[in-house]
């Protein structure tokens, strides 16, 4: 029999979970087993015994993979990399097959990474990013576009480290975040957790020391480590409902060199609002079915400037997508494709400079406002995240 389990945010979930518990006519005390299989769809756990396991006796254990998985260790009750392994039932049993990706290379005649015996679109252009098939993947509302970059969620574990980098260092001198926020961010699972195809952001009640300064809060917030001048950005997302929470799907300028953040000073070192700030899609904390669609920027002058609309929509209780078109003549940010905030782009609102994605949850604040009393956490649900350019 086979038995099969997904990595969750605080230690293992069951996805597929049979618990064998063997019954008898005779005295012998018997042993409930519990087998899993990490990560998900990698192999199995078959046995080859009695199908009445009982407490004393003897059990063959065998860790069978799946295609371009590989075998690597006994967890759980049992330790070690011996497979088949012989283990003596002292008592009921949870154990654990870790399985890991093979090193096989598969032909990849166009290195789009979709293997060529099962490539549909051989002949399609590396640069882009392309669905299980190889082929490209082409914008939904605009045909115009094709998609360069993204994260569909389809694994477990931590956000992906190639894609996503954690943000975790407050860059106010006071030792938190800007606009009287009242959170600290983490890398821990707890906080930013991929399952069931998609990304989880976390914001939970917790006392969290950083650097010597304190926080009620702890939640996540990811930098892309992609960054794109001009194009399209659509994000799938359900939002928070409590009230105090503060999300946030927006971008900054590559260059601005912030404490903590991914890119540094690779493409510039300026200032904030120098850099330009785009915010997509924020939510108010007080009234949820308000969102804010809003660009910040540095005027010739160097005075701040920014420019924003509002519209009422409830996201906490549906997925909605929510964009940002961006040309060197216009910038648009939408909601399930229906525009509500517009701004010509040009030398007075120079948005001519390569951006990067960012996602957070922040608590209170300037648009978070009072946290009730009885937060305990609530959850930003994104299903996908994808950049598209003009073909």
């Amino acid at each position: 029999m086979n038995y099969k389990l997904t990595r969750n945010p605080l230690n293992y979930k069951i996805s597929f979970l049979l618990i064998l518990l063997f019954l008898s006519c005779s005295d012998e005390e018997l042993a409930s087993l519990s087998f899993f299989v990490i990560p998900e769809n990698a192999g199995s756990i078959e046995y080859d015994g009695n199908q009445n396991v009982t407490i004393g006796s003897n059990l063959k254990l065998e860790a069978v993979s799946n295609t371009s998985y590989e075998f690597v260790r006994w967890s759980g009750d049992i330790s070690g990399s011996e497979n088949p392994i012989d283990v003596v039932v002292n008592s009921d049993l949870n154990v654990v097959a870790e399985f890991q990706e093979s090193n096989i290379i598969l032909p990849d005649s166009d290195n789009d990474g979709v293997p060529d015996e099962i490539d549909l679109c051989p002949n399609s252009d590396n640069s882009l990013a392309v669905d299980e098939n190889g082929c490209e993947v082409i914008n939904e509302f605009d045909q115009s576009y094709v998609m360069v970059w993204g994260d569909e969620f389809n694994y477990y574990g931590k956000p992906d480290p190639e894609l996503w980098h954690h943000q975790t260092l407050p860059p106010n001198p006071d030792g938190g975040w800007w606009n009287g926020e009242l959170q600290h961010y983490t890398d821990d699972l707890t906080n930013s957790y991929v399952d069931n195809g998609s990304l989880k952001i976390v914001s939970i009640k917790e006392n969290h020391v950083v650097n010597g300064v304190g926080r009620d809060y702890t939640s996540a917030r990811l930098n892309s480590k992609f960054v794109f001048k001009y194009g399209r950005v659509d994000v799938r997302a359900k939002l928070p409902q409590s009230e105090g929470t503060w999300p946030a799907i927006w971008t900054l300028g590559a260059n601005i060199n912030e404490l903590g953040n991914y890119h540094k000073d690779q493409y510039g070192s300026v200032g904030w609002p120098s850099c330009g700030e785009i915010d997509i899609m924020e939510q108010n904390g007080w009234d949820k079915n308000k969102l804010y669609g809003t660009f910040h920027w540095a005027a010739p002058n160097g005075s701040y400037a920014s420019y924003g609309e509002v519209t009422d929509l409830n996201s906490s209780s549906d997925f909605r997508i929510y964009t940002v078109e961006w040309t060197k003549d216009l910038i648009k940010i939408m909601v399930d494709n229906q525009v509500y905030t517009v701004m010509n782009n040009n030398d007075q609102v120079p948005f001519d400079n390569s951006h990067y994605l960012l996602l957070n949850i922040a608590m209170g604040g300037n648009l978070g406002g009072n946290v009730s009393p009885s937060y305990s956490s609530d959850i930003m649900e994104l299903d996908y995240v994808r950049v598209f350019q003009k073909k």
